[in-house]
């Protein structure tokens, strides 16, 4: 909105100190002061008195900070400034929540010790260490590195920021380091996309201004570590290296590293933070010697202290951490907020609306926090655009950019978004020019004065993207996810149609696809739904007439609220029975009331006692102690801790439906190299991995080979089951010829009897009249690379296509080089 001088300057009271503005956030406050220093450039009086309100404002939205601890000097120079760098980053936020108490306290003043669980391995008994402090587990030799696991929003990076600032903040008041452990805090994106590699990207962190390229760290970490200390290496968010390949890379190389060390009985530790890692990269590290932990998720007692600390000791504090607890218990979100983050989003949604019901579900969670951010940052964003205004000097070209800008900055956040979980550490202004270069031309970047520095700017009032150290980057890799689920869901016809191919694409990969395809496309189904209610109930109808996976979809849907009909929610209740296990948990999270009636009496009647365990476990998830109080009667049912909270304790077993998105294809390099490395055991273990990424098409000739030759190799089983896929693939006329062309040529790879269904596959579709030329002419290829007779054979087919009246001068020339080359 526009805002006039007279309006604004009412805002500023002679008495700084007893300044009580309106409902505005301190940073909005700062804007408006911008703009009264502009209006009252020529007037002394008023400037002076905006200044000292401007400065009172600026140290008012800091957060409070610790004195700087005195350094004794002992240390080496470089050391002392990692340490102090690394001490200051402990205490700020990872990821920054506006306003409201809590946000600006210090980290270690809000931050909940978090607990590790050591996974239970198979084959090994249960009894495994289950809520370590990180503390404790590195005093223990027997853990040298740690491979560190949680769910999206799970808190890796609040445990490693705090890890490395008590480190940091103990060595620097010792003034010493011997027997201790040094950290060096980074992420795994800064390490991935490191031009010169590890080894120098760790030097440059340690040795800042006086780096020097000879300077590698494996090499000169022994002239910097005192006596009996060790260097902890903190590798944070490995999870955000999207591209396959460079995790592929990223784990060789830390691996080695580490065994490094390990095999010269050198003083290094690493610390590897990441969402829950597929068994193939697990492996990798296993074998370097990690030993892999899973971040416990917030029990009750540790969601109450968090309350008390976000909302302090002071009055109102207290009544007002029991009303957040009060009014999660209401909504059923105390499951939800097991998730740190999402406890921290929760936190800050209250304080916007203390009045108002916190909402019943994760995307409502999102959407309410979204719409906070653009109420709080909406003085600050106008007051930018309305700087765009003058600063055009009535150039058309120009207003229609900051026209542009107005109308389709979500546009613009949601392409950051897509850019944020499909690629490694993206230069995400650089993304926002190049998008705003092809929206606008190319003048666009010079009608505007500072245009990318205007555009950097604009992009933090949406309150989602933030500036650390010079780079734009989203608050939370969740928040991106989001966002990218929105953008992909806008892509889906406005009207639910399950037999066009738009619609066919994500419907399967929701219903079919595994793991994080799956639940990217049914978080897109969901931004959808809202948008779309008379649809959502014609997508959710249609779901529950299909198989169990359909109508396990379906229910994913609604517990994350879903628009539906009573009748969707009766239908979902009434299959539960007959549905897969996991279902059970999904109806824990509806809020519809019918959903607690069925729990209840399925709990308490006189079903199978495993089905009354399900139900009882699903009634715990949002009624914890009427659960407790069946159990209580029937002393047959016992529920663990987990069946007691619905706390999901391993990271990899995800909630109801979690808005993520994490690349878990696998490179055509990437896997290469890691089948080299693996045992067949571990080939057996992933094989039915193996043999989806043969069907599904995505490698190239030379690596499926690669691959068939493995699983034929470990897993004969697997390996025929395999070929029978492909082998109805290519047999399906009813499929496309791309489908088919490339399942027959996966099927010659298993040679015997799979060669001739194979050969016979190429050879019809290359008679086949019907196909389209191209078509045709790889089938023809293909029948040639088997060789012998087939080559001849070939040729004749190719010829005969030749003779033929062949209009587009591509497809002749592409026909004719196929021809030359069989016939040498």
């Amino acid at each position: 909105m526009d805002l006039d001088a007279q309006r604004l300057s009412s805002w500023i009271p002679d008495d700084p100190a007893k300044a009580v503005a309106p409902s505005l956030s301190s940073g909005d406050k700062i804007w408006a002061l911008v703009r009264l220093w502009h209006e009252w450039a020529d007037e002394p009086v008023p400037a002076t008195r905006s200044q000292r309100y401007f400065q009172s404002l600026i140290e008012d939205a800091q957060p409070e900070r610790r004195p700087r601890t005195h350094l004794s000097g002992s240390l080496p120079v470089e050391l002392e400034n990692l340490l102090e760098r690394q001490q200051e980053q402990g205490e700020l936020w990872p990821y920054i929540i506006h306003d409201g108490f809590g946000a600006r306290q210090p980290l270690s003043e809000v931050h909940v010790p978090q607990l590790l669980d050591a996974p239970p391995v198979a084959g090994e008994a249960i009894d495994v260490a289950q809520g370590v402090l990180v503390d404790e587990i590195l005093v223990s030799p027997a853990n040298r590195h740690l491979l560190v696991e949680a769910g999206p929003g799970g808190g890796k990076s609040t445990l490693m920021a705090r890890l490395a600032g008590t480190m940091s903040e103990h060595l620097l008041q010792q003034g010493r380091a011997e027997g201790s452990l040094i950290p060096i805090w980074t992420t795994a994106s800064h390490l991935a996309t490191a031009p010169d590699g590890v080894d120098l990207a760790l030097s440059r962190l340690v040795y800042g201004d006086a780096y020097d390229a000879d300077r590698r760290f494996t090499k000169a970490m022994g002239a910097l570590t005192p006596e009996g200390a060790t260097w902890l290496i903190m590798v944070d968010g490995f999870d955000e290296v999207s591209s396959v390949g460079e995790r592929a890379r990223l784990t060789q190389r830390l691996a080695t590293l580490a065994e490094r060390v390990r095999a010269d009985e050198a003083q290094a530790r690493f610390v590897v933070a990441s969402r829950p890692l597929r068994r193939l990269e697990r492996t990798v590290f296993h074998r370097a010697g990690f030993s892999r932990w899973v971040v416990a998720p917030f029990g009750a007692e540790q969601l109450g202290d968090f309350a008390s600390r976000w909302f302090g000791a002071e009055k109102p504090g207290p009544s007002q951490a029991e009303e957040f607890l009060r009014q999660a218990e209401l909504a059923g979100l105390h499951d939800t907020m097991t998730n740190p983050l999402l406890a921290a989003v929760a936190a800050a949604v209250f304080e916007a609306w203390p009045d108002r019901i916190l909402p019943a579900n994760r995307y409502a969670l999102y959407e309410q926090y979204r719409a906070y951010l653009v109420s709080a940052k909406s003085l600050q964003r106008e007051a930018h655009l309305g700087y765009l205004a003058p600063s055009t000097l009535r150039n058309p070209v120009a207003l229609d950019c900051a026209r542009f800008l107005r109308d389709h900055f979500d546009d613009l956040l949601r392409h950051l978004a897509l850019a944020t979980v499909t690629e490694t550490s993206p230069d995400l202004l650089h993304v926002a020019l190049s998008w705003l270069t092809e929206q606008l031309g190319p003048r666009a970047r010079t009608s505007i004065p500072g245009w990318g520095e205007q555009v950097a700017a604009l992009l933090t009032t949406s309150g989602l993207v933030v500036s650390v150290e010079d780079r734009l980057r989203f608050l939370h890799v969740s928040f991106a996810e989001h966002l990218a689920a929105e953008a992909r869901s806008l892509c889906l016809p406005a009207r639910f149609d399950p037999t066009s191919r738009d619609w066919t694409v994500v419907l399967d990969q929701a219903v079919l696809g595994k793991e994080t395809p799956a639940q990217t496309a049914r978080a897109a189904l969901l931004h959808f739904a809202h948008r779309h209610p008379l649809e959502s109930a014609r997508m959710l109808s249609w779901l529950q007439q299909g198989t169990k996976q359909h109508q396990q979809t379906a229910g994913l849907l609604l517990a994350e609220g879903s628009p539906a009909t009573p009748a969707h929610v009766a239908s979902f209740l009434e299959q539960l029975p007959f549905l897969p296990t996991d279902c059970w948990s999904t109806a824990g999270h509806l809020a519809d009331p019918s959903a607690h009636e069925v729990l209840r009496s399925y709990a308490s009647s006189d079903h199978p006692r495993a089905l009354r365990m399900h139900a009882l476990a699903a009634l715990a998830v949002r009624h914890p102690h009427e659960a407790e109080e069946i159990r209580s009667l029937d002393g047959t049912l016992q529920l663990n801790e987990h069946d007691q909270t619905g706390v999901q304790k391993s990271p990899g077993a995800q909630p109801p439906l979690p808005l993520s998105h994490t690349d878990d294809g696998w490179e055509t390099s990437a896997l290469v190299a890691l089948l080299e490395q693996l045992t067949a055991e571990d080939i057996r273990a992933e094989a039915r991995l193996f043999s989806e990424l043969v069907c599904d098409g995505s490698l190239e000739n030379s690596d499926r080979r690669a691959v068939i030759y493995r699983l034929c190799e470990a897993a004969p089983e697997e390996a025929h089951r395999t070929a029978q896929c492909l082998q109805h693939t290519a047999s399906n006329t009813e499929l496309t010829p791309c489908s088919r062309l490339n399942a027959a040529q996966g099927l010659s790879e298993f040679g015997g009897r799979y060669l001739t269904v194979a050969t016979a596959t190429f050879t019809s579709m290359a008679e086949d009249v019907h196909c389209v030329l191209p078509i045709r002419l790889a089938a023809a290829e293909c029948l040639a690379d088997l060789g012998g007779q087939h080559v001849e054979y070939a040729c004749r087919l190719l010829t005969d296509l030749a003779q033929q009246d062949i209009k587009h001068p591509i497809q002749r020339m592409e026909l004719q080089e196929a021809l030359a080359e069989l016939r040498l």
